[in-house]
């Protein structure tokens, strides 16, 4: 009996050193360990800020900042405003366009109504879209003082797609040519 207590506090004993070794290897560098709950773990040295987000979560930001089938040119303030569309130092943007559809019918960019660009990797729409495009009157200002003019347009648009999601609103053209 006294044997078998004997091999069992060995066994415990090395237990613990391979986890006081494992502590002091990934405190030593810059190996983060993550969340063991759901998940194979993998090293990684990569900062939190410079995650990328997933496309799900980066396709809310954009139909948050682009996509309001409802909006008039004259909405442009209330609108970048209300959903706070900043730059990141709280400065106005200078530009920011809605696209006037839902967002089925903006997502099908992604999903076969719209065409790859090999060279700049963005996707043209294959239709036209109503858009309002909104220009900052007064460069340079910040939050809450930006004060914008609307144009509406009818253009094809240009979008980062990701996982069959726009992610990023590149820009409009009236045709492929342009």
């Amino acid at each position: 009996m006294f044997f078998l207590h004997q091999e069992t506090m060995k066994i415990l004993f090395a237990c613990v050193l391979l986890m006081l070794l494992s502590a002091t290897v990934l405190s030593g560098s810059n190996i983060q360990p993550r969340d063991t709950s759901s998940a194979t773990v993998f090293p990684t040295n990569e900062t939190e800020e410079s995650i990328k987000p997933q496309p799900q979560e980066s396709y809310e930001k954009f139909k948050r900042q682009h996509i309001n089938k409802t909006m008039t040119k004259d909405d442009c303030n209330k609108e970048i405003s209300t959903k706070g569309i900043y730059n990141r130092d709280k400065t106005c943007k200078n530009i920011n366009t809605f696209i006037l559809a839902d967002e089925k019918r903006v997502k099908k960019i992604c999903n076969g109504e719209g065409k790859l660009n090999k060279k700049d990797r963005m996707t043209y729409s294959n239709t036209k879209f109503n858009i309002v495009v909104c220009k900052l009157q007064n460069p340079g200002a910040k939050k809450p003082n930006c004060v914008y003019k609307g144009e509406r347009l009818t253009k094809r648009v240009v979008v980062k797609c990701e996982g069959g999601f726009p992610v990023h609103y590149q820009g409009d053209k009236l045709n492929f040519a342009e």
